[in-house]
């Protein structure tokens, strides 16, 4: 399970992807044969190569883009005899016969392969051959084309010497029930920048899905941007012809969610073992990167880890590790509970080995054929969960000891300030926090809880004089930032024209909130073990967004528009038509089946259990944290499944500090 990082993405097995209620191995697919149809155009025969060119094929990638490729283990169908990182430099490659770039569409990429082409162009003409122009160029735009780029490759006398395609990357399989654009800018470009693109490209993803999977019917809109999403998906299912559109529907319910409707959530901390180390390390392509310096002493022994070094180690968390599998969606006091039982199960099988296998050969010899199959069994089964015990033995003593005391101290104040919100606890909390110097993202996580929570009771000039001591502590570069936070609505700026009067009269918005939706649990202990509802997840509290989904999903009497409506942005309900030739190849596929294979009673009742059962797709745009994802996974049942869709995964840190353009530096 630990290896060494490196630049050869760790080999993946991708079998378990048939085992969701949804077979995604269908859209790895999908995404394979688009590789294969951009390489087909750069194709030539190693007996046929001019004698200039002692090699084949160079591809020069984007690095996010490699690490994409690289999770659905793609990058060998490039077909290429070098791969290199594309920087802001310029590579030789004169020696290969063609050179093959898979950029993001960024203008500033145009000029730095453009002025390489002609430097290239220049030196192979000076060899004064009539091979010279076999010499090939192409671009693949990732995950669309771009009129500008073209127009800046035209301005700088290029354009007709490269072949240029696109690679539509939208959504790739996360895992069983999860799908993810992995596209980390995306919050900053929609609701900061206000550059639209990430909508189209999600629209195309979506479609792309249905195309896959069949058209969803049912559609439930909630959000400016989750409204403009839905718009271009709908153009662009108009121009779909009606001959592609003949995949039986698969999928009930398509709900879209705009980020922007719960913004609390995401500066919660979490209390799920995956969640944390989402928190604490950052998860990418179901794996993190852990310090050596995180590990035990004895564990570095063990494992061989140099502490010295800056080098990390990779941890692969896949839902086909069975102990990762029964506790990431755990609280962690159950996951240290599960942990500690695996250790003490290790330490008993080794032991009984010890008193019935220990000795001489005859005492193994004249034990019965039962009892060797029945401790092999023993040892079997307690190795599917200890194979990796350690390791997470390891990451939950460190989340434990590093974060719990900063993380416990932050947590009461924001469940206080949830519950009962109060003006001076919240400033004076915060002003103790500055003067600490803590972590400047926490205290920005916690102010923002405060700006939500409090409404109209925060002032315009307590709010000024928090961002003054935060300046002023952590250095003017941090302005930067909390402008952004303001822009985008994680900070919520007082407004100045409210008068206070209004205060004891009126509800806040927050409050309305709380009790429309459920989102605190007013017991004081929750039972962690064996939980009912979602709120172990943050401890006392349900995310908005979660508890939305739960109202759209199982519908009570309520009329469900006026309770979406509660949630600022567009409400928009639809209904998409399916054609009546695939309802009925849907619905009588299991009747034919069945016929077919006679199956037995216990086959039947799977049958119409899997029948009954309906699937709903949860697009999250502008990104979903991983307790949203354990709270959904812990709201489905028989009767229902969820497919997760999301532009990027985030949590309040990293959302923070995507809204730079570049890292903020210590002064």
């Amino acid at each position: 399970m630990s290896t060494k990082t490196g630049n050869v993405p760790l080999k993946q097995d991708f079998s378990h992807l048939k085992t969701g209620r949804i077979n995604l191995t269908i859209l790895r697919d999908s995404i394979l044969q688009q590789i294969k149809r951009c390489m087909n155009q750069f194709q030539t025969e190693k007996s046929n190569l001019p004698k200039q060119f002692t090699k084949d094929k160079c591809v020069i990638i984007d690095d996010d883009i490699k690490n994409l490729l690289g999770h659905i283990q793609a990058l060998n169908e490039l077909g290429a005899n070098d791969i290199r990182i594309f920087k802001e430099r310029q590579h030789d490659t004169s020696d290969y016969k063609i050179t093959l770039f898979i950029v993001r569409p960024k203008p500033i990429y145009m000029e730095i392969i453009a002025n390489m082409i002609r430097d290239e162009m220049n030196k192979l003409t000076q060899l004064k051959t009539k091979e010279t122009i076999l010499k090939q160029y192409g671009i693949i735009f990732v995950p669309r084309q771009s009129r500008v780029c073209e127009e800046k490759l035209k301005e700088k006398g290029v354009l007709g010497d490269i072949i240029i395609d696109e690679l539509n990357l939208d959504f790739l399989p996360i895992d069983t029930d999860l799908l993810s654009m992995e596209s980390y800018d995306c919050f900053r470009d929609l609701y900061l920048n206000k550059d639209t693109t990430p909508i189209f490209n999600l629209a195309h993803g979506l479609i792309t899905l249905q195309q896959l999977y069949g058209i969803i019917p049912n559609v439930f809109v909630k959000g400016d941007k989750a409204k403009q999403c839905y718009d271009s998906m709908m153009r662009m299912q108009r121009e779909v012809p009606d001959n592609e559109k003949k995949v039986p529907t698969q999928i009930e319910n398509l709900i879209l969610i705009d980020r922007s409707i719960d913004l609390i959530t995401p500066m919660m901390i979490p209390a799920t073992y995956e969640a944390l180390l989402d928190e604490t390390f950052g998860i990418q392509f179901n794996r993190i990167e852990v310090p050596t310096s995180s590990f035990s002493a004895d564990f570095r022994e063990v494992q061989k880890l140099d502490i010295t070094t800056q080098e990390k180690v990779a941890v692969r968390l896949l839902s086909t590790d069975k102990l990762y599998s029964d506790t990431r969606y755990l609280h962690m006091i159950s996951v240290g509970k599960i942990l500690q039982e695996g250790a003490r199960a290790q330490r008993q099988l080794r032991t009984d080995f010890d008193n019935q296998f220990s000795g001489s050969a005859s005492n193994i010899q004249g034990k019965k054929l039962a009892e060797l199959r029945e401790f092999v069994t023993r040892m079997s089964n307690q190795n599917a969960k200890t194979q990796t015990l350690s390791t997470h033995l390891e990451l939950a003593f460190f989340i434990k000891q590093e974060l719990t005391s900063m993380y416990d101290m932050y947590l009461s104040n924001q469940l206080s300030m949830l519950f009962s919100p109060t003006l001076q606890d919240g400033l004076h909390h915060t002003d103790e926090r500055i003067a600490l110097k803590d972590n400047i993202f926490c205290i920005l996580r916690y102010l923002s809880i405060i700006t939500q929570s409090l409404g109209t009771q925060l002032k315009r000039k307590d709010y000024d004089l928090i961002k003054k001591d935060l300046i002023q502590s952590y250095g003017l570069q941090y302005l930067v930032l909390i402008h952004a936070l303001e822009q985008v609505g994680i900070l919520v700026v007082p407004d100045i024209g409210k008068s206070t009067s209004s205060i004891k009269t009126n509800e806040t918005n927050f409050e309305r909130l709380k009790r429309e939706f459920n989102l605190l649990q007013d017991e004081q202990t929750i039972n962690v073990i064996d939980p009912q509802d979602i709120f172990y997840i943050y401890y006392q509290y349900a995310p908005i967004s979660i508890r939305l989904i739960e109202k759209i999903v199982f519908p009570t009497a309520i009329n469900i528009q006026d309770t979406m409506n509660i949630l600022p942005g567009i409400t928009f309900i639809d209904t998409q038509q399916v054609p009546m030739e695939l309802k009925r190849q849907r619905h009588g596929s299991t009747t034919s089946i069945s016929s077919l294979n006679k199956p037995n009673k216990q086959q039947i009742q799977q049958q119409q259990q899997a029948t009954e059962s309906r699937v709903t797709l949860v697009v999250f745009i502008g990104g979903v944290t991983y307790g949203e994802i354990a709270a959904l996974r812990f709201l489905a049942d028989q009767n229902h499944d969820f497919i997760i869709a999301t532009t990027h995964f985030i949590n309040g840190t990293n959302l923070m500090k995507s809204l730079l353009d570049v890292p903020i530096l210590p002064l």
